[in-house]
């Protein structure tokens, strides 16, 4: 049975990408096969099937951004896709949340969705990228080549692997396990072919580890131009870590780098690398994540800026992007280069598990927290485990704020819920600034007014609105018109957590998204929400 057969439509004529999309295609044609002859996976087939799609996500989506960077596609051909991406993983791993809380997944709805990700992502966006990519590989070519991405293979044949991988094995039906297994061998083959890319560059290029605290760390891969362009040979390169390679100072924005890499895909900005001679050179560093053997590294590509100015002593004399995560947060806009890169070479990255404390009610506050990725919920206890959700923080909010700049203990408790990187900038250069910059007090004074505003609306929708009302509410706090300009909400965190938030209990929430479904007002996928006519949902009055 085929939900989707492979056809010259589907392929970008980019030798690893095309091998990845097609390994997927079989798979879901494998899984729609399985459901025709058994009514349903069993729970460990559907484990199976999410731990293949979430290392699908993170090694093709990987592959296709490296792909982007290699070839020097410009950030706004870059930016939707990636986003794109990050939509899908986040998706699986709906799934995956939801089979761990009840062990039951439609696995119709799961074929449903795979199928329309391959024709609208396959055939629509991964075509129009494909065309970019096509066009600079050719014009990187020598005359008369073909310009296609991970045709030469000097790392053993990665791609007849991977088709002897996912080829039948002897006579017989093989078990949906045994399918599920080798398309993951083949998904992970693949890696080689990316390396290659790499290997085969003109562009400067490290592939780098990161440590237990997310800090690039050794250097993995580097490329014969990296090695010509920094004056060391690639044996030498191996033994090395990216700070030996970067000027002295360069180490300090490491916690930045990282958290715009995790936050928008990407770092691109001014850097300085040490040169032949000991000097500072300047280069434009572009930097994104790769999956490698099932672990995220950075794939950092140098490009030497022309005629350069001489390399400055202070970070604050050195060309500086017009962004950077602090400066995305209106708390740290206001701020001068020379403040920024002060708090910037302060902070500190922390990585969290799903359920991990923060910190707990009456504790000293350490800083101000920035979320990178993930959720944190904000909320309160009793003794008799009774909890309230006060607020839910997503990626590029602050939480502990209020604590931090006032010292006081904190008044809530703070959890994640998700795996979670935050970004910790510490008290007290905090504090000498709000001492010296009157423009960054300003700031704090707005930031707390607002705070107070958006509290007294959630204490007057508590006492005055309906639980709909404060449902509808929260839908449409969260609506954005998505690409295909639909109303679409995705809901913060999970329904028990919304229901607390919302002070609501778990079963009145879903009763109320029931109630909007079968009237037509709002379409549930997961943890989306369409909302076809938004007045509609507006003016709705149960009888």
């Amino acid at each position: 049975m085929q939900i989707v057969a492979w056809n010259d439509s589907l392929k970008t004529d980019i030798d690893v990408v095309d091998q990845q999309h097609r390994g997927l295609v079989e798979l879901v044609n494998a899984t729609a096969g399985k459901l025709a002859d058994t009514p349903e996976l069993s729970a460990d087939e559907v484990r199976l099937l999410l731990g293949y799609l979430t290392d699908y996500a993170q090694v093709h989506f990987s592959t296709e951004e490296a792909l982007m960077a290699l070839c020097g596609l410009e950030a706004r051909q870059t930016d939707h896709h990636h986003e794109s991406h990050a939509r899908f993983l986040a998706q699986v791993s709906d799934m995956a949340e939801a089979l761990g809380e009840d062990g039951v997944l439609d696995a119709q709805r799961l074929l449903m969705f795979l199928g329309d990700w391959l024709i609208d992502h396959i055939q629509g966006e991964d075509q129009t990228i494909a065309r970019s990519l096509r066009a600079a590989l050719a014009a990187a070519s020598p005359a008369g080549e073909p310009a296609t991405a991970g045709s030469a293979d000097p790392l053993g044949g990665w791609e007849a692997r991977a088709r002897a991988l996912v080829a039948p094995a002897g006579e017989g039906e093989p078990a949906f396990a045994d399918v599920v297994a080798r398309h993951s061998a083949s998904l992970l083959a693949s890696e080689a072919g990316v390396l290659d890319m790499c290997a085969h560059g003109e562009v400067p290029a490290l592939i780098v580890s990161l440590d237990a605290a997310l800090m690039p760390a050794e250097i993995l891969h580097a490329n014969a131009a990296a090695a010509e362009f920094l004056g060391v040979a690639p044996a030498v390169l191996g033994t090395r870590r990216l700070a030996d390679v970067l000027a002295s100072n360069e180490a300090a924005r490491f916690p930045i780098l990282v958290s715009e890499v995790l936050m928008a895909g990407r770092f691109e900005g001014p850097m300085r690398c040490r040169g032949r001679d000991g000097a500072d050179l300047a280069v434009r560093a572009r930097v994104i994540h790769l999956a490698l053997h099932g672990q995220m590294v950075l794939l950092v590509l140098l490009r030497p800026v022309a005629d350069a100015a001489p390399a400055a002593a202070e970070p604050a004399e050195r060309l500086r992007e017009d962004s950077s995560v602090l400066s995305r947060h209106p708390l740290f806009q206001v701020l001068d280069a020379h403040e920024r890169d002060s708090l910037e070479a302060a902070s500190r990255l922390m990585r969290l598990p799903k359920g991990k404390v923060v910190y707990h009610r009456d504790d000293a506050p350490q800083g101000i927290y920035l979320v990178i990725s993930g959720q944190v919920k904000l909320a309160v206890s009793n003794a008799r485990g009774g909890e309230k959700v006060m607020e839910i923080v997503s990626p590029l909010q602050v939480f502990g704020e209020i604590d931090a700049l006032t010292g006081r203990p904190h008044a809530m408790f703070a959890q994640s819920l998700t795996g979670t990187v935050l970004l910790l900038v510490p008290q007290a250069p905090l504090e000498a600034l709000m001492t010296r910059s009157l423009p960054f007090a300003r700031a704090v004074a707005l930031h707390i007014g607002q705070r107070y505003h958006a509290q007294a609306a959630d204490l007057e929708a508590y006492a005055l609105q309906t639980g709909l009302e404060r449902v509808v509410s929260h839908l449409l706090q969260h609506a954005r018109t998505n690409g295909h300009g639909v109303l679409e909400a995705v809901l913060p965190a999970q329904k028990q957590v919304i229901a607390s938030y919302l002070n609501l209990t778990p079963p009145t929430l879903s009763r109320t998204f029931q109630q909007l479904t079968e009237a037509g007002l709002i379409e549930m996928s997961g943890r989306y929400v369409r909302i076809p006519n938004k007045r509609r949902l507006l003016n709705f009055c149960p009888d």
